[in-house]
């Protein structure tokens, strides 16, 4: 155990080392000033940066709470697609991808000479159906001018000899009016018999004349029954005519049919726009409905962005749309909200996701959101990669 006599002595300085002067270690004045500034300098930058932060993250913040961004928003269009409506080779293909054309301008011809020969031959036949036709109708109003005349003048003659009848049967009685008062006269010996005679030569004179007054009554009456009977065969002229007519509409029904064919083999656009891509080559054969190209208006654009659902109660129809484009950063492009999707784009998906096991992880879903410009510097292609950014303090 160690006391306090086993610890070595110190060893206590010469008077030699006692004599030097003591060694100081502080910095010169101007080095102490140097080293303050550049503490205030790094502590006024990080002042500054701080500040900078808090103003940058104050602007974001109060920009968060009265905007809605969304940077996966792209740019919509309707694309038309053009299909063949008939079959056949493709003769000539009159555009190409990026073209802009006009609307019902011609965009591939389809080979259409046997069509033409098809079309040529029905024309041919209902040429001869008019004629055909031309000659019933000039037959029928031959028809009905003879037998209307005949029928007319019978009927004519008819009245007139029932017009003389009725006189000569006038004056039939009163003859045999007189030759009863004669025969009376005659019987009294009052007049000779000569006068009797007269006055019965009468008598039978006036019945024939009726006699042949009813007989030619009768005879016009035939003749007119056969003015009827020539009617009914103008009736069989007119059925037949009518049988052309309906052969001839039917024949005009497949004129029509051919051709509209023969022009769908002209493959026209319905409106103008651009050609987005083009799917044949000439000399393919085409089936019906085979696709040729699409196409789509340049003037009829939008911008379709999927916000999220928890921001949609923020958005109202018509407020303003700030649009970034990643193509054009310089241009200033603006539109409006147009519309409000009514379901989740999830509900359109191909393939839905089941959940079997029960096991649940919530998954914030998207809204699709209608965006229609307001200005535009320059047209837009579909498909372009567009930022938003909607001012919902803008009541729409």
């Amino acid at each position: 155990m160690s006391t306090d006599n086993d610890a070595k002595p110190t060893a206590e300085p010469t008077p030699a080392e006692q004599a030097k002067p003591a060694v100081t270690t502080s910095s010169p004045p101007n080095i102490r000033r140097k080293s303050g500034g550049m503490r205030f300098v790094r502590y006024g930058l990080i002042g500054l940066v701080a500040i900078a932060a808090i103003v940058f993250g104050a602007r974001e913040v109060i920009s968060r709470m009265t905007h809605v961004y969304e940077y996966d928003a792209r740019v919509m269009t309707d694309h038309v697609t053009i299909s063949s409506r008939v079959d056949g080779v493709l003769r000539d293909l009159k555009v190409d991808t990026g073209d802009t054309v006009a609307a019902g301008a011609a965009l591939a011809q389809m080979d259409d000479r046997v069509p033409a020969l098809e079309l040529r031959a029905l024309q041919a036949e209902l040429a001869a159906l008019q004629t055909e036709r031309s000659q019933y109708v000039a037959r029928s109003s031959m028809v009905t001018q003879q037998t209307d005349s005949r029928y007319a003048t019978r009927l004519t003659s008819i009245r007139a000899e029932r017009a003389r009848r009725g006189a000569l049967v006038a004056e039939l009685r009163l003859a045999r009016q007189e030759y009863k008062r004669f025969k009376s006269l005659f019987d009294k010996r009052v007049i000779a018999r000569s006068r009797l005679d007269r006055a019965e030569s009468e008598v039978s004179r006036l019945a024939s004349d009726v006699r042949r007054a009813d007989a030619e009554i009768a005879s016009s009456r035939g003749e007119a029954q056969e003015a009827q009977a020539d009617k009914a065969e103008l009736s069989v002229i007119e059925q037949e005519a009518a049988l052309v007519d309906f052969k001839e509409a039917m024949l005009r029904a497949r004129i029509a049919r051919h051709e509209a064919l023969l022009s769908y083999r002209t493959i026209q656009t319905p409106k103008s726009g651009v050609i987005d891509r083009v799917f044949v080559e000439e000399g393919e054969f085409l089936g019906e409905g085979r696709r040729v190209l699409m196409l789509h208006d340049p003037e009829n654009t939008w911008i379709e962005a999927n916000i999220k659902e928890t921001q949609v109660r923020r958005l109202k129809i018509g407020q303003r749309v700030a649009i970034d484009v990643d193509a054009y950063p310089d241009d200033k492009f603006i539109g409006r909200v147009a519309k409000i999707g009514g379901a989740a784009t999830s509900s359109f998906a191909l393939l839905p996701t089941p959940n079997p096991s029960g096991n649940f992880t919530k998954v914030t879903q998207r809204i699709p959101v209608k965006i229609t410009f307001e200005q535009r510097p320059r047209p837009l292609a579909p498909g372009m990669m567009v930022e938003v950014e909607i001012d919902t303090r803008d009541g729409g």
